[in-house]
C-alpha cells in the first residue's frame, strides 16, 4: 500500500475499532465513540472492552482478534502499560494502521523517546503505521468522520487542512470560526510522531485535490530537509499557513512537556519557514483568518492599501496599524479624488486617503454610491487594496425595533455585499471591518452566516494584509 493510501486510513477509513471503548463520562474511549456517532460515521464501527457486552448499543469485542471483519484503522484509548500487547494484536489482526490516543510517553519528565521509536518498530514490522502516541485524534468533516476530542456540532467543514502537534487549541479555534463559517474540513494531530510526523501528511493534503490551504500548529520540526522539501513543493500549489509554538526558554520547556517537542532557536526556524514560502501566523489567533484570506481573496499584488471609514478617527488607527507592517496609505491621486467628489461626497468628508465619509455617511450616500467609490478606487492604480470600515451598526433585532433601524441595518448589509461582490470583479483585496463582533451587530450576523468575512480586530486586519502581501511576493517572483 503506497503512503497516500496509508494516511487515507486515518482520515477515511473503511471500518474503525476504539480499543478501550466506553460509556464513562470523560473517559477517551467515551469521547472517540461519541464523536463517531455525532458524525454519523458510515463505516464499520466495533468497540473494544472486555468487561461490557455493549457500549452506546453497539455489540463491543473482548479483543480485536475476534472482530470477524477486516479493520482499518485501530484508535487506542488505554493505559499505556498495555500498548505493546495492543499493538500486537492489531498486528495480528492485519489493521492497517493505528492512532494513539494515549500519554505517558516522551513527553513525561524522566521519560526517554526510546520507547515511542519501539512502539514504531513494532508497529512497522506488521506493516502497519503509527499515529502518536499523545494526541486527540483526526476528524473528516466530508466524509462524516470525528475520531477525534473536538466537538462535531462545533466543527464548519471548508476546503482548509489542519495540522498540530497539540490539539485543543486548536479545537478552540474551530469553535469560534464554527459561528464565523470557518473551519478546517480535515485534521490530524501528530503528537508525539513516533511514526508518521506533520511533513507526511503536509505532503498528503498537498496531493489532495479537494483541499485549498494547510494551516499548522507546530512545537518542532522533526526531520527538517523532508519538510522544507515538503513544505516547497506544496506552497507552490496552496498555501500554507504555520504558527510555530516553543521559542521562548519558557515556551521551549512547555513544548517538551506537552508532546516532547525539542525545539531550537527561532532565527533557525524563521529560515527554513522563508526557504519555504511558509506564511507564518505570529498567534494561534490568526491562523484560521488568515488561512481563509489565502484562499479567499485576491493576490494583495503590492503594499499600498486604501481605507474608506465612517468616522476618521478610525482611519488614523488604522493607518497606523498598516504602517507598523510596512503597509502604505497613500494619498489617493488628484484625480481619483476628483472622481469620488463628482459622485456627491458629502460635504465635509475627505476623498484623500483614508477616505472620510463621516458618522452619518450611511444616512448620506447611497450603496450606489459607496459601491462606484470602492470601483473608482480599485481601478485607479493608487492601490492595491481596499479596507472599508465602520460600517455594521450595533444592536440585535427585536420585535420592537424601530423602521429607521431596520432600514439601516438592510443598507448596510447591501452596501458591504455589494463591495465584497466588487473584490471578485476587480480582482483586488477587499477587507471589510468593525469593532461589533456576529453577537453585538445583526449586520455582522447575518452577513457572516453567509459566509462574507468580517473582522473586529484593526491589527487583525493589517496583519492579514501584511501576510498576503509577503506570501504573493515571493510567490510571484519565485
Amino acid at each position: 500500500m503506497n503512503n497516500k493510501n496509508v494516511l487515507d486510513i486515518f482520515l477515511e477509513p473503511r471500518s474503525v475499532a476504539v480499543i478501550g471503548a466506553t460509556e464513562r463520562q470523560g473517559a477517551w474511549g467515551s469521547i472517540i465513540m461519541k464523536g463517531l456517532l455525532a458524525a454519523k460515521y458510515s463505516g464499520r464501527l466495533y468497540p473494544i472492552n472486555k468487561r461490557s457486552k455493549s457500549v452506546y448499543d453497539i455489540k463491543t469485542y473482548s479483543d480485536i482478534r475476534h472482530v470477524p471483519d477486516p479493520i482499518d484503522l485501530a484508535v487506542i484509548a488505554i493505559p499505556e502499560h498495555s500498548i505493546e500487547e495492543i499493538i500486537t494484536s492489531c498486528g495480528e489482526k492485519g489493521v492497517k494502521g493505528i492512532t494513539i490516543i494515549t500519554a505517558g510517553f516522551g513527553e513525561i519528565a524522566g521519560n526517554t523517546r526510546d520507547r515511542e521509536i519501539a512502539l514504531a518498530e513494532l508497529a512497522n514490522s506488521y506493516k502497519m503505521r503509527l499515529l502518536g502516541p499523545n494526541v486527540s485524534g483526526t476528524f473528516n468533516l466530508h466524509a462524516g468522520f470525528n475520531a477525534s476530542g473536538s466537538s462535531f456540532k462545533h466543527l464548519f467543514p471548508t476546503r482548509l487542512a489542519g495540522i498540530c502537534q497539540g490539539g485543543f487549541a486548536l479545537y478552540d479555534l474551530f469553535s469560534y470560526g464554527f459561528a464565523r463559517k470557518m473551519g478546517v474540513g480535515r485534521f490530524v494531530q501528530t503528537g508525539n510522531e513516533c511514526d508518521l510526523n506533520a511533513a507526511d501528511f503536509l505532503e498528503h493534503f498537498g496531493d489532495d485535490p479537494e483541499i485549498d490551504g494547510i494551516i499548522m500548529y507546530l512545537e518542532t520540526v522533526r526531520a527538517g530537509k523532508r519538510f522544507v522539501d515538503v513544505a516547497k513543493d506544496v506552497s507552490r500549489k496552496k498555501p500554507i499557513i504555520v504558527h510555530k509554538a516553543g521559542k521562548t526558554k519558557s515556551g521551549i520547556r512547555a513544548a517538551k512537556s506537552h508532546t516532547g517537542a525539542i525545539a531550537s532557536r527561532s532565527e533557525i526556524y524563521d529560515g527554513l519557514f522563508h526557504q519555504s514560502n511558509v506564511i507564518v501566523s505570529p498567534t494561534m489567533e490568526l491562523l484560521l483568518p488568515v488561512a481563509h484570506a489565502a484562499i479567499e481573496r485576491p493576490p494583495m499584488r503590492g503594499r499600498r492599501v486604501a481605507i474608506i471609514t465612517m468616522g476618521g478617527s478610525w482611519g488614523v488607527p488604522l493607518t497606523d496599524c498598516l504602517g507598523n507592517l510596512n503597509l502604505e496609505v497613500p494619498e489617493l491621486a488628484a484625480v481619483t479624488q476628483k472622481k469620488l467628489q463628482d459622485l456627491g461626497m458629502p460635504e465635509r468628508a475627505s476623498a484623500k486617503n483614508p477616505v472620510d465619509i463621516g458618522a452619518a455617511g450611511v444616512g448620506l450616500i447611497s450603496s450606489k454610491m459607496l459601491s462606484e467609490m470602492v470601483r473608482i478606487i480599485l481601478v485607479s492604480g493608487d492601490v492595491d487594496a481596499l479596507i472599508l470600515h465602520g460600517l455594521g451598526r450595533p444592536g440585535m433585532y427585536e420585535k420592537d425595533a424601530s423602521e429607521q433601524w431596520e432600514f439601516l441595518t438592510e443598507l448596510e448589509k447591501e452596501m458591504i455585499t455589494n463591495v465584497c461582490n466588487l473584490e471578485k470583479e476587480i480582482k483586488a483585496p477587499v477587507m471589510i471591518g468593525t469593532i461589533f463582533s456576529p453577537w453585538e451587530s445583526q449586520t455582522v450576523h447575518d452577513l457572516n452566516a453567509k459566509g462574507l468575512r468580517i473582522y473586529n480586530s484593526l491589527d487583525e486586519i493589517a496583519q492579514i494584509l501584511s501576510l498576503m502581501y509577503k506570501y504573493w511576493k515571493n510567490k510571484l517572483t519565485a
